[in-house]
């Protein structure tokens, strides 16, 4: 597990600049079939039944909550972000959604059949643990975790991440401070940490946009690669991109996906 860090402006807060760019993200800004495009969405709609009880553990904006409950199932959701918390309970007052933390999540043991936790636990600073543990304690036994993160990838490992520890000491001799930003896992260190808090995997999968011209890595991670839009790569983005994926998907892939169950 790596961590990265960003160097911020002084005085700036990550949290209440997230806070205030998700509260200007429209609610339900994405239709039913962006989310059934997704690369994952196969899995949970296998693993998924509708008279069972699920927890999107960090929904954010919330488009996985209102996706899954407008197809029938039974789901709520925690984020820490009490503004978005008030939008979503303004978009729909029946949406069952709650202000918490993944690290201490608001219900009894054993409440759920299911937890979702897509793209939140890269961000719990020195307390993944603690954020596994207690999504198995509100599991009940033979509950599945369904888990996206970034991965600390090939390229990532072999070029980015040397790149960074090299902005890193140059910026720190200037005498400027990071502050932590998220986590990369490895595959390995993601299986150890799960086993720990008492799940057994299912199925893992590499996961990325499901675009050919897009990739959320590559753009994010290299400006060299970038088009005009958001996500969307140039012709050498492109071209690193199918390389990437004739050679392995893993090579590249920005993250991971992880269906887990509760050992019994």
């Amino acid at each position: 597990m790596y961590h990265l860090e960003k160097f911020y402006p002084p005085n700036f807060d990550p949290r209440a600049y997230w806070d205030a760019r998700y509260a200007q993200e429209h609610i339900a800004g994405k239709s039913a079939d962006e989310f059934r495009k997704q690369g994952f969405w196969p899995l949970l709609e296998k693993n998924l039944t509708k008279d069972k009880r699920y927890l999107d553990a960090g929904c954010g904006v919330g488009g996985w909550v209102i996706f899954l409950d407008e197809e029938g199932y039974n789901v709520e959701g925690i984020d820490i972000a009490a503004r978005i918390i008030r939008a979503l309970t303004e978009y729909n007052r029946d949406l069952k959604v709650k202000v918490a933390e993944m690290t201490q999540i608001p219900y009894a043991d054993a409440s759920f059949d299911g937890v979702l936790a897509i793209g939140v636990l890269e961000y719990v600073e020195g307390k993944v643990p603690i954020a596994l543990a207690e999504t198995g304690r509100v599991l009940k036994p033979g509950g599945m975790l369904f888990l996206e993160v970034p991965m600390a990838n090939a390229l990532r490992r072999w070029v980015y991440l040397p790149l960074k520890k090299i902005e890193k000491l140059v910026k720190t001799t200037q005498g400027k401070q990071p502050t932590f930003a998220s986590y990369l896992f490895t595959h390995r260190s993601l299986m150890e940490q799960l086993s720990k808090a008492g799940f057994e995997i299912v199925e893992v999968r590499p996961h990325e946009l499901p675009e050919s011209d897009s990739h959320y890595g590559l753009y994010i991670d290299w400006k060299i690669l970038r088009g005009s839009q958001p996500y969307k790569l140039n012709i050498l983005g492109r071209i690193v991109k199918a390389v990437a994926n004739f050679l392995s998907p893993w090579i590249a892939s920005t993250g991971m996906v992880v269906v887990a169950r509760k050992k019994l």
